[in-house]
């Protein structure tokens, strides 16, 4: 077994049973309690965790095998709660051709899951894709067969035939053709439903969003369907109708929700939806220029984030609910790396650094439905949790 160490972005091979004195650690409940402290598990969970009264005393009254962690914070894992596994964040449609070649797909997937552990990352909620690369990671992983943090996977999209998400997974012309085919798609495996709600943003014009791809009623329905199979459903929805069709539908999370409104808020708060705003995907084309976008389409960007950044505010002083997702995959925003760029986005939004920890553990444990992730507690397997520099 292993517990990631994202302070050296590796990952440490450790025993099922052993101890280490730790240089203090972190919960959402109590926050940092500094060391040293004596960390004991045993059939890889952790069993102990007390004051030390002084750095010698633990390895002495134990004989299990013994690390010396004292420079690290032990803490929840990260939990990711929007990525897609199947992109790589540099060139999407290089990468598109690349799903023709799945054992490089395969690699390069492995490589990916290697480096969100070695990020504290434990956990990732992927957006899904079409050939379902990131489905048959999550079952990998969960045979012993490659390494990662667990992946709660949609296995695909869905969206409405001919507009944006047809790389998400199949479109639907309409929701009789959803209703034919449900029972085979969720057959197929589905951790939660995703629905692509509305188009992309544009870069060109200030709040200019594609079409609106479902009715309040077409999303109610989808949403009911999943709810039935006790299944979340998380909604791609940008725009202030798209947002609002999400909403009234009943769905669990909006994801993205650029031109979110106050009144918006309102209601999100009202009816318990979480809001993952994705910040990343456009703020690191700020925070990393390129001369891919014209002046113009800088400026824009740039009004974009500091219009949803304010919104993020605002929902976290509302009380919304808010999870933290990167969209890792999209360009400019790469697997594990970016989740320290939205943290510090998050942070320029006005949240303060504890309670951001906290979004990125223990409610996007909530949000992506992992009950046993997200904190720090006696019988907690060892690999959920991270060290972390002090």
């Amino acid at each position: 077994m292993f517990i990631s160490c994202s302070g050296e972005k590796t990952i440490v091979e450790v025993p099922e049973q052993g101890s280490a004195v730790i240089g203090g650690y972190w919960t959402p409940e109590s926050g940092k309690v500094k060391g040293p402290i004596h960390l004991k598990w045993e059939k890889g969970r952790v069993s102990s965790l007390c004051p030390c009264s002084s750095d010698t005393e633990c390895p002495k009254a134990y004989s299990e095998e013994y690390f010396a962690w004292q420079p690290y914070l032990l803490m929840p894992g990260f939990i990711d709660s929007h990525v897609h596994l199947a992109l790589d964040s540099i060139d999407f449609y290089q990468c598109l051709e690349n799903w023709h070649n799945p054992s490089l797909m395969e690699k390069g997937i492995q490589d990916t899951l290697l480096h969100y552990l070695g990020s504290g990352v434990v956990a990732i909620r992927d957006g899904g894709d079409l050939p379902g690369f990131a489905w048959c990671a999550k079952k990998r992983i969960e045979n012993g067969e490659w390494q990662g943090p667990r992946v709660v996977s949609v296995r695909e999209a869905v969206a409405r035939l001919g507009m944006y998400g047809r790389f998400l997974g199949r479109g639907f012309q309409s929701i009789q053709d959803w209703h034919r085919a449900k029972e085979e798609f969720f057959q197929q495996g589905a951790d939660q439903l995703k629905v692509i709600g509305t188009g992309i943003i544009s870069f060109n014009q200030y709040e200019q969003v594609g079409p609106v791809q479902w009715s309040v009623e077409e999303l109610r329905e989808l949403t009911t369907s999943a709810h039935a199979r006790g299944i979340l459903v998380m909604v791609h929805a940008s725009g202030e109708e798209g947002i609002f069709r999400a909403i009234e539908a009943g769905v669990d999370s909006i994801e993205h929700g650029y031109y979110m409104t106050s009144e918006h808020l309102m209601q999100m708060k009202a009816r318990g939806i979480a809001w993952i705003p994705t910040v990343a995907p456009i703020g690191n084309l700020l925070k990393y220029p390129s001369d891919r976008y014209s002046a113009h389409e800088m400026d824009t960007l740039s009004k974009i984030v500091k219009g949803h950044l304010a919104r993020i505010k605002e929902a976290y002083n509302s009380g919304v609910r808010l999870g933290i997702g990167t969209d890792a995959g999209a360009y400019t925003v790469p697997h594990g790396d970016s989740f320290l760029d939205e943290i510090i986005w998050m942070g320029e939004a006005g949240i303060p650094e504890e309670e951001v920890y906290r979004l990125a553990t223990q409610e996007n444990a909530r949000i992506c439905g992992l009950p046993e992730y997200g904190k720090l507690e006696v019988g907690i397997p060892l690999n959920h949790l991270q060290l972390r520099d002090l």
